[in-house]
């Protein structure tokens, strides 16, 4: 079976860390497997797919589904260049593929995010079936179709949702019911598991935000909640903010951690690769994201033996069980994030025994095998149905 995988993105978080782990999984444990892969231009990942064993394909293409800039100012001009690079990218991408790859061989198409279109292009000019990865809400976006739910509908032989939450959102966006399935992200089983809580026995527990660093993340959440602490609390805590993103906005999250007094026991690490297997030395995860499609690093700090103080969004209130395996608080609300951080200060010995749930229950609904093996039974219903036809 030649699966060719189309990828969506530059960046070293969420959905292009997820088609690596998902690609090196099915390749490990689903046998008959010959994998390609499409690479945006610029994309630093070739090598990586290589030592996978996988041909890679560099094309010229852009998404149709781009993120609104936090400053407004900025929309016309990313408008305007990323809107040559989809135009050029949807006229010439499937030319260009055709020349260095024979689609006859192809058996299907899996595109990594709905956030671009050169996988529907390809399914349905060479008529293969096709795979749409649901990885996003697509909140606070702009589109250069208009007709991407029909197309969808049309393209897809199948689309995955990484959380139900996603799948209703969609459907209720107009996508076949009956075409969408949920099918959580996995996480690496090899996640070190955390051993040391030493329980009431704790002075300070250590909070750990990972991920790219935006306003929709969340990070100003936790730092007010931290600065409305009495000093006697803030004594018993330390936060590392691990992840990059937009420069102003970094900045603005220095300053608040400043203007509360934070600077002592907040530390901004930036991006670090790997970090995964640092996690288990920390005490507790946090995510404050106002949307997240799963919340890939939620489950990360989960198999890391972590609980989660998380924001009450939908894909949250899946992976997290309140009072079993962390703590859920209304987004935004940060009055409610304060008291769930005080509540652990004075219940530390909770620490382990929800840590201990958290990594159960990952290990258990999370784990990158279990989602590689989900997806290629799919794989195998979609070409059962192309040959009963």
């Amino acid at each position: 079976m030649h699966i060719l995988f189309i990828s969506d993105g530059y960046n070293r978080y969420g959905a292009p860390r997820s088609m690596k782990q998902l690609i090196e999984n099915l390749l490990r444990y689903c046998p008959d497997l010959e994998i390609s892969v499409v690479l945006l231009y610029r994309s630093d990942t070739e090598e990586y797919y290589r030592r996978l064993g996988c041909k890679t394909y560099k094309v010229f293409y852009g998404p149709y589904y781009q993120g609104i800039p936090g400053k407004r100012w900025k929309l016309p001009i990313k408008v305007i260049l990323t809107g040559i690079e989809y135009l050029i990218g949807r006229a010439a991408g499937a030319y260009w593929l055709s020349k260095k790859l024979d689609m006859t061989s192809v058996d299907i198409i899996h595109a990594n995010s709905s956030r671009e279109d050169l996988g529907a292009i390809l399914a349905l000019k060479y008529k293969k079936p096709f795979v749409w990865h649901i990885r996003e809400f697509g909140l606070g976006c702009f589109s250069f179709r208009k007709d991407y739910i029909n197309l969808m509908n049309q393209a897809a032989s199948e689309l995955i949702a990484v959380s139900e939450a996603a799948r209703e959102h969609w459907i209720k966006k107009g996508l076949e019911k009956e075409k969408v399935v949920c099918i959580y992200n996995g996480v690496p089983l090899e996640i070190p598991e955390k051993k040391d809580y030493e329980g009431n026995l704790k002075k300070q527990i250590r909070f750990l935000m990972l991920g790219s660093i935006y306003e929709a993340k969340g990070q100003y959440q936790i730092i007010q909640a931290l600065g409305m602490l009495e000093e006697r609390h803030k004594e018993k805590i330390s936060l590392d903010i691990v992840g990059d993103g937009p420069g102003e906005y970094v900045n603005r999250l220095r300053k608040l951690a400043k203007q509360y007094g934070l600077l002592s026991h907040i530390s901004f690490l930036g991006y670090q690769e790997g970090f995964d297997h640092k996690i288990c030395s920390y005490d507790c995860g946090i995510m404050c994201s106002r949307t997240e499609g799963f919340g890939r690093v939620t489950a990360e700090y989960m198999m890391a033996g972590l609980p989660v103080i998380a924001s009450d969004i939908g894909p949250n209130r899946e992976l997290v069980i309140d009072q079993e395996t962390g703590l859920l608080y209304e987004w935004n609300n940060i009055e409610d994030l304060k008291e769930k951080i005080i509540f652990l200060l004075n219940n530390v010995n909770l620490l382990e025994k929800m840590g201990r749930r958290a990594r159960e229950y990952a290990a258990a609904h999370f784990t990158s095998k279990r989602n590689a093996e989900l997806i290629y039974k799919e794989y195998l219903k979609i070409l059962d149905r192309k040959h009963a036809l």
